[in-house]
């Protein structure tokens, strides 16, 4: 998957419960499992370094 295709709401996100309803764009940065091992994407967000 290329990184822009991750531009558009994902259809496994989830709204953090931290974050604020006017907030909520579905974006991936705001996302509960977004960097967590929950997130099926991980891959696509961490470097060869990260990991």
């Amino acid at each position: 998957m290329d990184p822009s295709e991750f531009s558009e709401p994902m259809p496994c996100y989830e709204s953090s419960p931290a974050l604020a309803p006017a907030d909520d764009d579905g974006m991936c940065v705001h996302c509960r499992m977004f960097l967590t091992i929950e997130c099926p994407y991980i891959d696509h967000f961490l470097g060869e370094d990260d990991e």
